[in-house]
C-alpha cells in the first residue's frame, strides 16, 4: 500500500519540457494541507466548533483538487491553482476568525512554494515575495480595524496556534527536503556528466588509453609530485611500432586498428602498476614511470618489448607479429617535461636508424 502511495506521489509528468520536481512538491504540499484540515476537523468536531468544521470541509476539498491538477501534465496550471487556494483559505480564515487563528503563518509556506516551484525570473519571484509580505501586513491591519465574524475563545485560539505552527513547519520542511534532494541529485548528475565528458576528452577512443590531452594532465601532476618529493624518481619513454605502415598496406587499416587495440591491452595490463601510458599519436605511445629511475624503467621496458615480440595477433586467418622501438630517459627537472619528451623522441629515432626493435637509453 505504501509503495503504491509513494509511486502515485512521485509519478513523473508526461510533458518532456516539464520536471517532476515541481509536481512532487505541489502534491506533497497539498497532502500536508489536506492532513492539516482533517486534523482541524477531528479536533473541532470533538469540541463542537461547527463554524470551524464548515470552513475546513471546502478547504480540504480545494487542496484535494489542487492535488489532482498535478496529474493534468500542465504544471503552470497546477502552480497557479495551488497558489490561489493557499491565498484564498488564508484570507478566508483571517476574515472569519481573526489574527489569533494563526492562518497568516502559512504565507511563509507560500513564499517557499514561490521559490521552489516557479521558473520565472528572479525579479518576478522578488515581486511575489513583496506581494506576500504586503498581504500579511494588510491582513494584520484589517484585523486591528475589524472584529472577526467568529471570536475564538482562548483555549481554541491556543489550540489553533499550536496546530498551525506544527503544520507550517511541516509544510516548509517537506517542500525544502524535496527541493534540496532534487537539487543534490541534479548536481551529482552534472558532476558525473562533466566527469564523463572529461574522460571522453582525455581518452583515445580506439585503444582506451589516455590521449595527448589526458597524458599532459598526468605529466603536469607527476612533475609537480616530483618537485614536492612525493615521488622519488620519474622516467619517460616513447615507443613506436616498427613497420606499422606495412601492416596497414598489407592487411588494411582495420587490421592496423586490431593491432593497436591488442598492444594497448598489453600496455594497460603491465604499465598500470608503475605509471601511465598514452597513445601519443598514430602508432606512437608515451610512457610515464613513477618511482622508477632510468635503469629500473629500462628493465621494465625490456620485459615489455620481449612480450610484444612474442605476441601473435590473429586477424582473418592470418597471424600478425610486430616489434617496437623505444626511446627512454629520466625526467630533467631543470629543463622541464617538454625537453625530456623531445629527448626521448630523439632517442627513439636513433633506435629506428640503428635497426629497430630496441631500447635507446
Amino acid at each position: 500500500m505504501l509503495q503504491k502511495i509513494k509511486k502515485l506521489i512521485f509519478q513523473d509528468v508526461k510533458n518532456e519540457n516539464e520536471t517532476k520536481k515541481v509536481s512532487v512538491i505541489l502534491r506533497l504540499n497539498a497532502i500536508v494541507m489536506c492532513i492539516y484540515f482533517l486534523c482541524l476537523l477531528c479536533t473541532f468536531f470533538v469540541s463542537g466548533e461547527i463554524r470551524l468544521i464548515v470552513w475546513c470541509i471546502p478547504c480540504f476539498c480545494s487542496f484535494a483538487a489542487a492535488f489532482c491538477t498535478t496529474y493534468l501534465n500542465k504544471t503552470d496550471l497546477a502552480v497557479i491553482v495551488s497558489h490561489i487556494v493557499m491565498v484564498c483559505w488564508v484570507i478566508g480564515f483571517i476574515w472569519e476568525f481573526g489574527w489569533d487563528c494563526g492562518a497568516q503563518h502559512f504565507i511563509f509556506v507560500l513564499v517557499v512554494l514561490n521559490f521552489t516551484v516557479c521558473y520565472e525570473k528572479m525579479s518576478w519571484k522578488i515581486v511575489m515575495v513583496l506581494a506576500a509580505c504586503a498581504l500579511r501586513l494588510l491582513l494584520y491591519v484589517y484585523t486591528n480595524i475589524h472584529e472577526p465574524r467568529c471570536v475564538l475563545d482562548s483555549g481554541t485560539s491556543i489550540l489553533f496556534q499550536v496546530i498551525n505552527t506544527v503544520f507550517t513547519f511541516t509544510a516548509i520542511a517537506v517542500i525544502l527536503l524535496v527541493f534540496a534532494r532534487d537539487s543534490q541529485e541534479m548536481e551529482q548528475k552534472l558532476i558525473q556528466y562533466n566527469e564523463k565528458l572529461h574522460r571522453q576528452a582525455s581518452v583515445d577512443p580506439l585503444t582506451g588509453l589516455l590521449n595527448r590531452r589526458g597524458i599532459k594532465e598526468y605529466l603536469e601532476k607527476a612533475a609537480a609530485d616530483y618537485k614536492s618529493r612525493k615521488i622519488e624518481n620519474l622516467s619517460v619513454a616513447i615507443g613506436d611500432i616498427d613497420f606499422f605502415k606495412r601492416v596497414n598496406d598489407t592487411y588494411g587499416h582495420e587490421c592496423g586498428d586490431v593491432v593497436l587495440r591488442d598492444i594497448a591491452a598489453v600496455f594497460k595490463e603491465n604499465v598500470e602498476r608503475c605509471g601511465e601510458v598514452s597513445r601519443w599519436g598514430g602508432e606512437e605511445f608515451l610512457f610515464v614511470f613513477q618511482n622508477l629511475n632510468g635503469d629500473e624503467a629500462l628493465t621494465f621496458l625490456e620485459e615489455l618489448r620481449e612480450k610484444l615480440k612474442k605476441m601473435e595477433i590473429p586477424y582473418k586467418g592470418e597471424t600478425i607479429k610486430v616489434t617496437m622501438t623505444f626511446g627512454l630517459g629520466e625526467f630533467d627537472f631543470q629543463r622541464g617535461m617538454d625537453y625530456s619528451i623531445n629527448e626521448v623522441d630523439g632517442k627513439l629515432y636513433e633506435g629506428k636508424a640503428a635497426g629497430r626493435d630496441r631500447i635507446v637509453y
